[in-house]
């Protein structure tokens, strides 16, 4: 992780006192000598009560605070941009940490000045010695929890290391998925397998328009390699949808409702769904891309690895080398241009078609490589000569040129 801002040794009293005070708050009036945060981890919470990103992150690090407080080695400090008094103490009421007084508005600023904080929630994290041991905080809890604790370089490439995929999908007592019968599936029996984790919810329109995609991929993929594994961790507002929603998909669930959602979705920072994490058999993550993988490749994107797609990219250019990059044809009135498409269907045959079609954007009309490339017409190349198309041969999903 990158240093920002480093605070270069500068006391921590010099840096969150001002003329006249040299202690911190607590939520009850009680004033921290400032000096006394010497030799602890600190955290620098830049935060506001009308914040609606600030209150769903406040909940996840009391829980990393409260871990912490026996052992008495890290503080937190709010540093808030409310407007309010009141508004101030109603959300600082809910933290067990200290504060910068609300009325000392002028260090407050001086604090958000010097780490340029553009945006909240933020939480820069100082080491013992007052010096920034990165400004990603609020990410690092988010992901990992409590378990992100000292936040150094060392313990996330740690954590990164040590992820398998019970410690994804294990909670105490909850060592299970469900079917669709709602019968337990031990999490133990998808150990060793390529695992996706599929957020999704019946309320999203482009969740409902991917899952089908997803299940064709799911039958294709399980039809050439049995050690694979879909798990579908909803985002569903109620048990009905839920219910309704997954009676249709062909793989495995998170219970709805189960807090394990919720800490899948931090530590893979789900912003957005449909999202789909793809689990190697090692327990370790591949890509959080797998959904984009998907609607370009479809199941040809297993096992999803950066390797694999680079060969699938180079694949799919070397069997276009040699086609012309527009066309015009007399079965449509406007030019053509050779595109990647994953599905659609080929406004001359009929018939479905994928990896490559020859396509006006304006008409959403799309052509088979085949279709464009078997008749003895001329196109229009690279170089803008014209060429006739009569020297390709097409078969097997393929055109090639002649030798």
């Amino acid at each position: 992780m990158a240093e920002p801002n480093p605070v270069n040794g500068e006391c921590l009293t010099s840096l969150l006192s001002s003329e006249g005070r040299d202690f911190l708050v607590g939520n009850n009036g009680v004033q921290f000598k400032i000096k006394d945060l010497s030799g602890k981890i600190v955290g620098l919470f830049f935060s506001a009560s009308w914040c609606p990103p600030c209150r769903g992150f406040t909940p996840s690090l009391v829980e990393v605070y409260e871990d912490r407080c026996p052992k008495r080695d890290f503080e937190v400090i709010l540093i808030s941009a409310d407007k309010e008094e009141e508004a101030f103490n109603s959300y600082f009421s809910k933290m067990p940490w200290l504060a910068i007084p609300f009325h000392d508005s002028a260090t407050i600023k001086s604090v958000k000045e010097k780490f340029s904080v553009r945006g909240i929630p933020h939480l820069i994290i100082l080491d013992r010695d007052g010096k920034v041991l990165t400004d990603k905080g609020v990410e690092l809890v988010m992901q990992y929890g409590k378990e992100a604790y000292p936040f150094t370089t060392e313990r996330v490439h740690q954590l990164m290391e040590s992820q398998t995929l019970e410690s994804l999908l294990v909670s105490g007592e909850k060592d299970y998925v469900i079917d669709t019968s709602g019968s337990q599936v031990p999490v133990s029996q998808l150990v060793g397998k390529h695992v996706l984790i599929y957020f999704s919810a019946h309320w999203c329109p482009p969740c409902r328009g991917f899952t089908p995609k997803l299940i064709h991929a799911c039958h294709e993929i399980k039809a050439k390699e049995n050690e694979f594994e879909i798990v579908f961790a909803s985002s569903d507002r109620d048990q009905p949808s839920f219910d309704k929603y997954y009676s249709g998909m062909p793989w495995l669930a998170i219970p709805f409702g189960d807090t394990r959602k919720g800490y899948l979705s931090r530590r893979f920072r789900v912003k957005g769904i449909p999202c789909l994490v793809a689990i190697g058999p090692d327990g370790k993550t591949v890509t959080t891309q797998a959904r984009q993988l998907i609607e370009s490749y479809g199941a040809d994107a297993f096992p999803f690895t950066e390797e694999h797609i680079l060969n699938l990219k180079e694949k799919l250019q070397e069997m276009a080398k040699g086609w012309p990059e527009k066309l015009k044809l007399e079965i449509h009135e406007h030019e053509l241009v050779k595109v990647q498409r994953r599905d659609y269907s080929c406004d001359g045959c009929g018939k479905p078609g994928q990896k490559w079609s020859f396509y006006c954007n304006a008409c959403d009309f799309d052509l088979h490589p085949e279709c464009a490339l078997k008749n003895p017409e001329k196109a229009e190349g690279d170089d803008g000569k014209v060429e006739t198309r009569g020297d390709y041969i097409c078969e097997g999903g393929v055109c090639r040129r002649e030798p």
